[in-house]
């Protein structure tokens, strides 16, 4: 009886370890996650350029299309740029801080840390998200 109250309590012991999250498995989602948001950090860059181009010719750009506030234009773009700036300046914070080896950290401590890290990067992806897609929005009255 005793051996059987053993056994039981060892089986579930070891029940209760496999049920906790590997960091391993937390910190590659973190990781997918973050290159989900570089992919978007790309094409934050690419806007940020179309923006600069646009910004630089809104002279030229008036004679050609119906623009007739170049000022409300300037800062319209610049109000993008800024966003897109803000987002693209988070993620490199968040880099820079980011740790992907904890040495020393037990695992609980370790899945602890990736899923905040998780929620950062989410954030980030959906600060870029909103960012590119108002500058999309903004982007297309200059499709040719």
């Amino acid at each position: 009886m005793k051996n059987t109250i053993i056994l039981c309590l060892l089986i579930l012991g070891l029940q209760a370890c496999q049920n906790e999250a590997d960091y391993k498995s937390v910190r590659k989602e973190v990781l997918d996650a973050h290159d989900n948001v570089m992919m978007d950090g790309e094409i934050a860059i690419k806007n940020k350029m179309r923006l600069d181009t646009i910004s630089a010719n809104l002279d030229s750009l008036s004679k050609v299309r119906v623009i007739t506030d170049t000022l409300a234009e300037k800062q319209a773009i610049t109000n993008l740029q800024l966003k897109l700036n803000t987002a693209d300046e988070m993620m490199n914070d968040w880099m820079h801080k980011f740790n992907a080896e904890l040495d020393g950290k037990s695992n609980a401590e370790a899945v602890s840390y990736f899923n905040g890290e998780k929620v950062k990067v989410n954030k980030l992806d959906s600060l870029y998200k909103a960012a590119i897609t108002e500058s999309n929005a903004y982007l297309l009255k200059f499709k040719k």
